[in-house]
């Protein structure tokens, strides 16, 4: 069915408008002259237009043309859409296979294995370069026939196209076969490799699988390792906490002890600069009559050297005096001892 929004007049205005530029109006030039559609509508629309050429052909002639000649082209042109339909409906049942076989290809390909896109894209790109070349065989076939009817005068010059028409459509089939050939064989070699990649890949799965049971007893064997080295840990992590328990037990204790110590040694303390501070107190006073005897000594000496010096001169005076009220008395010891004997 023709998908909505894209009509036959639309399709057959784009088609006129093609040839009338004289290019063929082929699905993807109709496409681009539509900005829009699917290829499936545009192609059943091609095909409708294309039959209802071939069943009423309007060829326009000049009157000078004879009626044989006219008949003859009429023919000719019924015969050559006849054979451009065929050509076009066994290039797009080719195609269309093509392409559901390569897509089965793909889907398949992709289902068991991703890393293989690569080759099926390549085998796209070869279809649709398929495809375009046997839309361009089509192209050529359209404006050969155009250039034929255009160029046609006589009868012989009819048959002479005709024969020409026949032998390019035997060549295209020739060559579509050809193709059609070399894709099978593209695509047999390509399922090939997809086999033998598909058992490669199969192999490395099953090598993988292997060095992953590997790998899981191995981790185990490290875990059950670690788990009794935890265990070990665990033992030993506790009997250190005990032991620091009991040394914090005994820290505390000696803490406690020690501050007690600090509590009385502080009281001893203030005992002591409280005694500290009145031993000062008694040796600023100590000190201060200390100055003051000092000071009463230093008088007492000044008074006692005055007093010294006056019983100096005293006794100098009193000496001197008795040497002058007694003057005999310095000479008698002289005497005595002129009247010892000798």
């Amino acid at each position: 069915m023709a998908r909505t929004g894209i009509s036959f007049e639309d399709v057959r205005n784009a088609a006129e408008s093609l040839l009338g530029r004289g290019l063929n109006p082929t699905i993807q030039r109709v496409r681009e002259v539509l900005g829009t559609g699917s290829n499936t509508t545009i192609s059943e629309h091609l095909k409708d237009w294309q039959q209802q050429l071939a069943e009423a052909p309007k060829i326009v002639l000049p009157p000078t043309v004879p009626e044989a000649v006219a008949l003859a082209l009429d023919a000719f042109w019924k015969i050559a859409v006849q054979h451009a339909e065929a050509v076009f409906d066994q290039q797009r049942t080719v195609a269309a296979q093509t392409v559901a076989a390569a897509e089965q290809a793909r889907n398949a390909a992709i289902t068991e294995q991703r890393q293989l896109e690569s080759e099926i894209q390549q085998l796209r790109r070869q279809l649709e370069a398929t495809q375009t070349a046997a839309r361009e065989l089509a192209d050529r076939l359209l404006i050969e026939q155009e250039r034929r009817m255009a160029a046609e005068t006589t009868i012989q010059a009819a048959e002479q196209r005709v024969q020409a028409a026949a032998e390019n459509i035997a060549q295209i089939r020739v060559e579509t076969r050809a193709r059609v050939g070399q894709l099978e064989t593209a695509l047999h070699h390509a399922q090939t490799e997809l086999e033998q990649q598909a058992a490669e890949t199969k192999r490395l799965l099953e090598t993988e699988r292997q060095r992953a049971e590997a790998n899981e007893a191995r981790l185990t064997e490290i875990l059950e390792y670690s788990r009794a080295e935890w265990l070990a840990e665990r033992q030993l992590f506790a009997s250190d906490r005990n032991d620091w328990k009991n040394r914090e037990v005994d820290l505390q204790a000696r803490l406690e002890n020690q501050t007690r110590e600090q509590i009385a040694t502080r009281e001893a303390l203030l005992v002591a600069n409280e005694r500290q501070q009145s031993l000062s107190v008694e040796l600023q006073q100590m000190r201060g009559g200390l100055r003051e005897h000092e000071t009463r000594y230093l008088e007492t000496l000044r008074v006692a050297e005055h007093l010294r010096g006056e019983l100096k001169a005293a006794v100098e005076a009193r000496q001197h005096l008795e040497q002058q009220t007694n003057p005999i008395q310095a000479a008698q010891p002289s005497r005595k001892a002129a009247s010892k004997p000798k």
